[in-house]
């Protein structure tokens, strides 16, 4: 059996690897692999194998049954213990024909009969001895003790098969979690030649992971650059030794899923039972399709993206390099032996790696071979790059307290896509912290913030006040009046170090307000105004922000009496709110509003008035009715009478004022609609 070698392993980013492997062999063979239960879905979904010679070819490819080791040996007759195992044997091929070799290299042939047992004294001892019987080709029956036989040759090829069947079955399942794939080459007749095999899969893996180091000088600090060093940590998680492989590692995320492929799946179908009475029916048989006369529909291609920059590229400013935090411990003295260039030099020595875009995806091809031993990991070098960038300070008052983060401003000036990753920050050979480089493409400019500037202190004040009325605009029956509030925000700012520093301070946008006052401009980012300032050493100063927002505050018309109109119109006209025709247009308003509000008024009265008749004429009603017919009795009949027809004709007359007073306030109304819908301002 030959074996295939891995020679190229791609690591993504969605938990699968796609595997090279090759081999070489003469004349008909096969190659053995060998993953585990878990691993066979997605191994047979893309399993692909090529013999590249002119006539060889792959007449099969088998794999172990995705069954228990019991279930896969009742397919077969014979069941073998782990003692009495060729006793066991011989019992159950009883009838098979073989060939049997015992002492004196004596060979005969016949069918197994059976098997006896006597009983022998050997030294005092009672042993057991046992016989095989056997049927001779020449019908003489003979016995043998299982002493005096050397081999036993089966004959019967389906038993032989079983008996292999059994025993491998056996020796896999004491791997439970193991699965083999069995690749059957043929020669095509070619058995002197030598062949290459091709063989690619995917299976499940680790992610590969990515970490930096970030190294700047004190000299490289006012260049505004450092050396960045990009590690992989990649893991070998197959049961085969990785030796002098080739390593590609992708960024991106294709579509990826498992699928049930290696168990079997068994469907339930429906029981058909055969027609009593059998006949042949004329049937309708459908026309086909002119499929000619339909199109397939053609979607155009999608125009590529570019990139989006999510942060606008900051401008350089000058500034002093800053100490490394105290107490932190050497990292070494590389610079006292090796210049900048020197360990640039060195680190890239180190890293041979070849890059391609592929649109969605990014592919680090690492040029130099590595090796890893089964189930180990490595930290494989995959970037050495001199980028740009520069300290500065960052403060933001929603996230920090009262002292700013140290940070680096670096640009991915590389032809390289920047994974995400965390980052080791050394300065002048010293720790001066710990970051996440989030993803970067190409150009995209981030800030990494690795340490705590105790020495810089800031503190904010935030006032706000709301500005007298300066403007008022009508429509829709409602009065508008506008007016501002500011917002004053200023951050005392003390540098208490004998340095100059670069702070970027991040002021957070609030919902339509907008600055009035600044001192310099600032760069917008999604949520804040980014505003870099230069601290002088020992510089205490004041950084004043004033914001405006305008607010309003609406009055419904119809609400206001005469006297809040005029009270309003007034001051309209004094702060010059409104011109002379809008004044007049609302003093005609007030007058109609004011005698709409008395026709209301005088239209409630009649209808408390009416209301009340209606009560009294309810109660001499039943007055009545409760009289008898003696002469006091009718006296007051005739007294409710009367008092009941004054009442009426004084309800009739009511009832037609109030349908007068109805249609006035009806026409009144239409007429106050169309002046405050003529207001305009």
């Amino acid at each position: 059996m030959s074996k295939l070698k891995v020679k190229k392993v791609i690591i993504f980013k969605h938990g699968v690897s796609y595997y090279i492997l090759e081999g070489n062999l003469k004349g008909s063979d096969n190659f053995e692999l060998e993953f585990k239960i878990d691993e066979m879905d997605d191994v047979l979904k893309s399993l692909f194998v090529l013999d590249t010679s002119e006539k060889g070819y792959i007449s099969s490819i088998s794999y172990d049954a995705a069954l228990d080791t019991s279930q896969l040996l009742k397919s077969i007759m014979l069941n073998i213990p782990d003692i009495n195992s060729f006793t066991s044997l011989i019992s159950q091929i009883k009838g098979a024909q073989v060939n049997v070799t015992i002492s004196g290299n004596k060979s005969l042939s016949g069918r197994i009969m059976g098997i006896e047992e006597s009983e022998k004294i050997v030294k005092t001892e009672k042993v057991i001895d046992k016989i095989l019987i056997i049927l001779q080709d020449d019908d003489v029956i003979s016995k043998h003790s299982f002493d005096e036989i050397k081999s036993v040759d089966i004959l019967n090829e389906e038993i032989k098969k079983d008996l292999k069947f059994f025993l491998n079955t056996v020796i896999a399942g004491k791997r439970k979690d193991a699965k083999k794939i069995l690749i059957n080459c043929e020669s095509g007749g070619k058995d002197d030649v030598e062949r290459n095999i091709f063989v690619s899969y995917i299976r499940e893996s680790p992610i590969w992971k990515t970490s930096y180091r970030l190294i700047m000088s004190v000299e490289q600090a006012t260049e505004e650059k450092c050396l960045l060093s990009g590690w992989s940590l990649i893991e070998n998680t197959t049961n085969q030794d990785w030796e002098d492989i080739e390593v590609t590692l992708v960024a991106g995320m294709p579509v990826s899923f498992k699928y049930e492929f290696y168990r079997p799946i068994f469907i339930q179908r429906p029981v058909i039972k055969p027609p009593k009475v059998l006949s042949v029916q004329p049937t309708e048989i459908e026309e086909g399709l002119e499929t000619e006369r339909y199109e397939d529909f053609a979607m155009a291609e999608a125009e590529a993206r570019p990139a989006a920059k999510m942060m606008k590229r900051a401008g350089v400013m000058a500034s002093r390099p800053l100490p490394a935090p105290s107490g932190t411990a050497g990292l070494g003295t590389m610079r006292s032996v090796m210049s900048d260039e020197a360990v640039f030099d060195k680190f890239k020595a180190q890293t041979n790696i070849q890059t391609k875009d592929l649109g969605e995806l990014f592919e680090y091809n690492i040029s130099n071979p590595v090796s890893i031993k089964r189930k180990q990991s490595a930290l494989v070098p995959i970037l050495t790059e001199v980028i740009k960038a520069k300290r500065v300070l960052l403060y933001n008052k929603n996230e920090y307290g009262k002292n700013p983060n140290v940070c680096l401003e670096i640009t991915n000036n590389t032809n390289l896509t920047l994974e995400r990753g965390p980052v080791t920050i050394i300065y002048d050979d010293n720790l001066a912290g710990e970051a996440i480089i989030p993803f970067l493409n190409k150009d995209d400019t981030r800030l990494l913030n690795y340490a705590v500037e105790q020495a810089v202190i800031i503190n904010h004040e935030v006032k706000s006040e709301n500005k007298n009325i300066h403007k008022v605009s009508f429509g829709g029956g409602n009065a508008t009046e506008y007016y501002f509030t500011n917002q004053m925000t200023t951050y005392k700012i003390n540098n208490k170090t004998n340095d100059e520093k670069v702070l970027y301070l991040d002021h957070p946008k609030s919902y339509d307000y907008k600055f009035i006052e600044k001192p310099i401009e600032p760069e917008e980012t999604p949520n804040y105004w980014r505003f870099k300032l230069t601290l002088k050493p020992k510089a205490v100063i004041n950084f004043n922000l004033k914001e405006q927002r305008e607010i309003s505050s609406s009055y419904y018309l119809w609400n206001w009496s005469k006297e809040d109109f005029m009270r309003k119109t007034t001051f309209y006209v004094k702060q010059k709110f409104i011109d002379a025709n809008i004044e007049t247009q609302l003093k005609e308003i007030a007058e109609s509003v004011q005698h709409f509000n008395e026709l209301k008024d005088k239209r409630e009265k009649l209808y408390q008035e009416r209301d009340m008749m209606t009560d009294e004429q309810n109660r001499l009603r039943d007055n009545i009715s409760v009289l008898g017919e003696d002469n006091q009795s009718v006296t007051l009949k005739e007294r409710y009478v009367k008092k009941l027809n004054d009442q009426e004709n004084t309800y009739e007359t009511i009832s037609f004022e109030l349908k007068t007073l109805d249609k006035e306030i009806t026409k009144l109304n239409k007429t106050i609609d169309n002046q405050m819908n003529k207001l305009k301002a």
